[in-house]
């Protein structure tokens, strides 16, 4: 950026530039969503493979889906449960 003081002009521009840019993130996060919940929805792609092209976190994308009414697959329910029973307590 010029040494010289910023222009009405060149802070508009900037301002549409960021409002665009912003348009564009949210229009293609939206396009994102679809394309991941589509697949977790179709199962032929591992959720974790899933979460790793998006470059969304795991718990995100997990979160997506619980909220689009995709549960787990019901192996991973299972495997889950019987992780969590092993790692309880004896005395519990």
């Amino acid at each position: 950026m010029e040494s010289s003081s910023p222009t009405v002009e060149q802070i508009a521009a900037a301002g549409h530039r960021r409002r665009r840019d912003a348009d564009r993130l949210k229009k293609s996060s939206a396009e994102l969503r679809e394309l991941v919940l589509s697949a977790l929805r179709e199962g032929r792609l591992k959720p974790t493979r899933v979460a790793e092209a998006s470059g969304w976190t795991g718990a995100h994308v997990r979160k997506m889906a619980r909220e689009a009414g995709i549960e787990p697959d019901e192996r991973y329910r299972e495997r889950a449960e019987r992780l969590r029973k092993a790692q309880e307590p004896a005395d519990a």
